[in-house]
């Protein structure tokens, strides 16, 4: 784009960014938001005449109305809702795309993504282990009084067998995953064309109901009276009804039925643009199908499987829903821990320190597993 048509887009976004911004403050109540939009509307028009001049120091400025443009329309989305918050914020992506260097763009376009978990990622995160070294109020809440209590209890014998058994249950469900979903995702990839759009849907179809409906279906599939029990003494293969319910099993159930999509989608896409001339051209040198699969298909295969696995093992390990409703009382995860701190016994101090030991030992637990994938992957 020549250097006049990338000076009438800043010039028009401008323009347009500071009717916006002078429109908004004409519609707002409240005299602080109403002077700052009027003054961002006053700098844009002073921005547009000069942008004409060709000042050096001009697109600086430009850049810098951008920023707090997309700053203030976050907190006007907090303020006064949601559309005229997201319209400066767009305004203000607009600006800044235009009056950026084309050379410089990609960085730009991360921005908004970088800025939105920097500031609800990042600084909730902070928050959170600020909270976990204060004292707990005496009606909730907390005090600001620095103590290591809330550390030294989480890592009591008893919260820390629950954290182990979560993360055996998470591992179990990421194995359960891989083991179904790498053989469906094998027979999508090699399926004809004109039938892969259509199992893909079939694949996402779960994600189209509600979680928590699909846990509920699950329960009364598995309960007492539920039809596996009714078949089973229908067929006379039991005398009385098993107990399928309320179990670490009926647990590791729900979580395979609710996480295997994400394990079937990635493996998929990796299968999909895997070149299946490679294992003919094994085969033409002698192996048979299991070494063709173990030295061709699954090592070209693994970014798929390492990221089938992150997606099923860290959502898995922080489950509350399905152990509450599929394990009772029975089998308790320590997401079900920290959701009782939290929301039970307002203990907020107590269930930040578990959500950080357990935010911990999951990232390192990750970190390993990507390691030797890495390792792997090399040889």
């Amino acid at each position: 784009m020549s250097r006049k048509g990338r000076s009438l887009e800043v010039f028009g976004a401008l323009v347009l960014s500071g009717l916006l911004a002078l429109l908004m403050a004409g519609r707002t109540a409240e005299p602080p938001w109403r002077i700052l939009l009027g003054g961002m509307g006053l700098l844009d028009a002073i921005l547009a005449a000069t942008w004409i001049l060709g000042l050096p120091v001009i697109p600086t400025l430009v850049l810098v109305r951008a920023a707090l443009g997309f700053v203030l329309g976050l907190g006007l989305m907090f303020a006064l809702g949601l559309a005229p918050g997201l319209g400066l914020c767009l305004t203000a992506m607009a600006l800044g795309i235009a009056a950026i260097p084309r050379a410089r763009l990609p960085m730009l376009l991360i921005l908004p993504g970088a800025f939105y978990l920097l500031t609800f990622f990042a600084f909730a995160v902070g928050i959170i282990a600020v909270i976990s070294f204060l004292k707990r109020g005496p009606y909730g809440g907390i005090r600001w009084v620095f103590v290591l209590e809330n550390y030294q209890r989480a890592l009591d014998p008893l919260y820390m067998q629950i954290i182990l058994i979560s993360l055996w249950i998470a591992l179990v469900t990421t194995v359960l995953c891989l083991l179904i979903g790498y053989p469906v995702a094998y027979a999508m990839a090699r399926a004809p064309a004109r039938w892969r759009n259509a199992l893909l849907i079939l694949t996402m179809i779960p994600f189209w109901t509600n979680f928590l409906v699909r846990t509920l279906a699950l329960m009364f599939v598995l309960r007492s009276d539920g039809p596996i029990n009714g078949l089973l003494m229908a067929l006379g293969l039991v005398q009385e009804p098993l107990s399928l319910l309320f179990t670490q099993n009926a647990v590791i159930l729900g979580l395979v039925y609710g996480e295997l999509p994400f394990m079937i989608l990635p493996l998929y896409a990796t299968l999909e643009r895997f070149d299946f001339s490679l294992v003919e051209a094994a085969h033409d040198l002698g192996a048979n199908e299991w070494h063709a699969f173990r030295r061709v298909i699954w090592p070209l295969t693994l970014p798929g499987v390492l990221a089938g696995s992150t997606l099923v093992f860290i959502p898995s390990v922080g489950a509350f829903i399905t152990p509450d409703l599929l394990g009772g009382a029975k089998t308790i995860m320590i997401g079900n821990v920290i959701q009782y701190q939290f929301l039970t016994v307002r203990h907020w101090p107590f269930g930040s320190a578990l959500s950080l030991i357990l935010m911990a030992m999951v990232l390192a637990a990750t970190m390993i597993y990507l390691r030797v994938g890495g390792g792997e992957r090399a040889l």
